[in-house]
């Protein structure tokens, strides 16, 4: 009998074991701790222009961002974070050319999109650190960078939750070298749950001599700045307990039990040391895109560029959703708007900006000429081929596209991309180049 009662108590111990490790891992036993990864882009692009969204998780829907944007270079490197095995690299829409690779001792997919050129093909073995695509700006995009993500789940193909946060979810390095350490700079602020609930104009409350602003959302976070008893201050965004506050050009992190609102924000954005070209530019002459925007709530986004003046885009155009309170033109519409390849004509150079609650500010808007002006008033069917926005098909646009693809030049605008893309495949090629020598030799008899 005594026999008979141990063994019971043993089998019951084994089943609360059980059911205690169930309550522990909700994902089918899939415990992780931080695995080892590379950074997917070449390391000094680690600009994170949208991050991962939570919220996606409740509702596999693509308003929630499943990942994170890495602003990069079109053309530059996308490496496989961690070894596996291919399942797909092919054309999905929205996503563009994308490659999913399946991690057989994680039980997750990483996925890359928005790709350029694929370089591998579903079914192949990956090592971590191999170059399996390029950056470029294909699908539903608005410029060069990656879209990177992780899952539990693939839906006829697609990513499907759970997604876990990229900037979690790995411990990154960098993948030259094989050993220096890479922190992207966003990932404090993309694990941060505060909202613009709290947003507003605030005093202290029941301080005697200062206020601290700290680096976090501790105690323990650095002093960064001060706020006087009796000040006033902006509050970003909060979670009820810790405020992201500015005062007096600091900003950081202040406790909410000390400190009263006086009234709500409002929606305001500013641009400074903006940058307008105005009177003639001569043809061919370069111009800098410069200005920093900032807003009273985060901007939503930024588009425009040079237009017609008819009101009509020109190629020369950009869009961007910086999803931050502030941002630079220079860090990308510099790069993707070129003044040089304008024809005479008469044209407006405009900057607009939408903040997330749908607030719309122009911040900048200035005519120009360029050469003797043309009465360009109206926009025109694009050349296929055409490079440099002369209207034609000639050598010069060969050359162009033949030390794109030997990354002797800097990047293609979204207009140039098109443009290549003779065979219509989604790429720029070698097979563009084939095209385009075909179209040059067949208009020049």
């Amino acid at each position: 009998m005594k026999n008979i009662l141990r063994r019971a108590s043993a089998v019951l111990v084994v089943i609360a074991l059980i059911f205690t490790a169930q309550i522990w891992l909700p994902f089918g036993g899939n415990v992780h701790a931080a695995a080892y990864a590379v950074w997917p882009t070449e390391p000094q692009y680690k600009n994170i222009t949208t991050y991962f969204d939570e919220n996606r998780n409740i509702s596999d829907a693509s308003g929630y961002h499943n990942g994170i944007d890495i602003e990069a270079n079109g053309g530059s490197n996308i490496y496989a974070a961690y070894g596996g095995q291919v399942t797909s690299a092919d054309w999905k829409d929205g996503y563009g050319y994308m490659v999913i690779i399946y991690h057989a001792d994680l039980g997750v997919y990483t996925f890359y999109a928005h790709a350029s050129q694929l370089l591998v093909s579903g079914g192949a073995a990956v090592k971590q650190g191999d170059i399996i695509a390029k950056v470029g700006s294909t699908g539903n995009s608005s410029g060069n960078h990656l879209h990177f993500g992780i899952c539990t789940a693939l839906s006829a193909g697609w990513p499907a939750k759970t997604y876990y946060n990229p900037l979690t979810y790995f411990t990154y390095s960098d993948n030259v070298g094989g050993g220096t350490t890479v922190t992207p700079p966003a990932a404090t602020e993309a694990a941060c749950s505060c909202t613009d609930d709290c947003a507003g104009l605030y005093t202290t409350k029941g301080v005697v001599t200062v206020l601290n602003i700290r680096a976090g959302h501790s105690t323990s976070s650095a002093v960064v700045g001060e706020i006087p008893a009796g000040a006033e201050f902006t509050v970003t965004k909060g979670d009820g307990e810790w405020a992201h506050v500015e005062y007096n050009g600091k900003s950081g992190c202040s406790s909410m039990a000390y400190m009263q609102k006086k009234e709500d924000m409002k929606s305001d954005m500013k641009i400074s040391g903006a940058t307008s070209p105005t009177g003639t530019i001569a043809k061919g002459k370069a111009f800098s895109i410069k200005g920093v925007i900032t807003s009273n709530f985060a901007i939503a986004k930024v588009y425009g560029g040079v237009y017609f003046r008819n009101g009509e885009a020109t190629s020369q155009y950009a869009e961007a959703a910086p999803n931050s309170v502030k941002y630079d033109l220079s860090a990308y519409f510099d790069r993707n708007i070129v003044f040089n390849v304008l024809n005479d004509g008469d044209y407006t150079y405009k900057i607009t900006a939408e903040d997330q609650n749908g607030e719309r500010f122009e911040l900048v808007k200035s005519d120009f000429v360029i050469g003797n002006g043309s009465g360009n008033t109206a926009n025109t069917e694009p050349v296929a081929g055409d490079l440099n926005g002369d209207r034609k098909l000639d050598v010069s646009d060969l050359v162009i596209l033949q030390d794109h693809l030997l990354n002797k030049t800097a990047d293609f605008t979204k207009a140039q991309f098109e443009a290549s893309d003779l065979n219509k495949d989604g790429n720029a090629d070698v097979f563009d180049l084939v095209e385009m020598k075909k179209a040059i030799i067949k208009a020049a008899n």
